[in-house]
């Protein structure tokens, strides 16, 4: 005689963990948004002393942001990876890594009010120094190029809104240009960027919100719920006819 051996859960279904990695989107990009808003539009040693309350407070948004944003990427692409194919997953391993990186860079906003406050040249030498200028550039390279490639494969995905993968797409490199014109050229600029982190947020936080809201099992060759009522109503149809 067969024995059967019962399986006891003792975790949160794949389904939670997609609809907390939904949320996770939804508020990290609200925070993206508020800490572009926050973050001075220049970092030199004279406004960063001028305004480190504010500093220091849009880095503290700006590195929950991250976080909430990496727990959520894998939740997103998890439940969409079948339609993503090849380029969401390009896509989303970059995104990560760029976001991983930006995320460990974002901690000299942590440090900045001291140096500037007791060495003020020890800033310009960081800024200058050949591996920190490596790590920077390759952190936001794989950013904004991820969410590039994510955007794209989002935009063609049938059950993810098409809109949400373009604001994705275009919301990180206006971001970093935004942010680089308002440091080098004028401060004014720094709203271009806000406007970019405002695109990002809301272009992850869409499908996030939908990814909270679904209580459907978060299983990736699911239809949609449009493409599923289609596929009902089809099937429905055949069966009249065929009475």
């Amino acid at each position: 005689m067969e024995e059967g051996v019962v399986l006891q859960r003792r975790g949160p279904s794949l389904a939670a963990l997609a609809r907390w990695s939904g949320l996770a989107l939804v508020v990290g990009g609200l925070l993206l948004a508020v800490a572009s808003a926050l973050h001075p539009s220049r970092e030199t040693t004279a406004t960063i002393l001028q305004a480190e309350v504010r500093l220091v407070a849009a880095h503290v948004l700006f590195t929950l942001s991250s976080l909430l944003i990496l727990l959520g990427l894998p939740g997103l692409y998890g439940v969409h990876s079948v339609r993503m194919g090849r380029l969401g997953l390009v896509g989303f391993l970059l995104a990560f890594m760029g976001t991983t990186l930006v995320a460990v860079s974002g901690n000299f906003g942590f440090i900045a009010p001291v140096l500037a406050a007791e060495s003020p040249a020890t800033i310009d030498a960081i800024n200058a120094y050949l591996p920190e200028l490596t790590l920077n550039a390759v952190a936001f390279v794989g950013f904004v190029v991820g969410f590039i490639v994510l955007g794209m494969a989002m935009a063609k995905t049938a059950n993810l809104p098409r809109s949400s993968g373009l604001l994705v797409a275009v919301g990180a490199p206006i971001q970093l240009v935004g942010f680089a014109l308002g440091q080098f050229v004028a401060p004014v600029l720094w709203t271009i960027g806000i406007l970019g982190s405002v695109a990002l947020g809301v272009g992850l936080g869409w499908p996030g919100y939908h990814l909270w809201q679904d209580r459907r099992p978060a299983d990736p060759l699911l239809p949609a719920p449009a493409a599923a009522d289609r596929h009902h109503a089809t099937r429905s149809s055949g069966r009249a006819g065929s009475l």
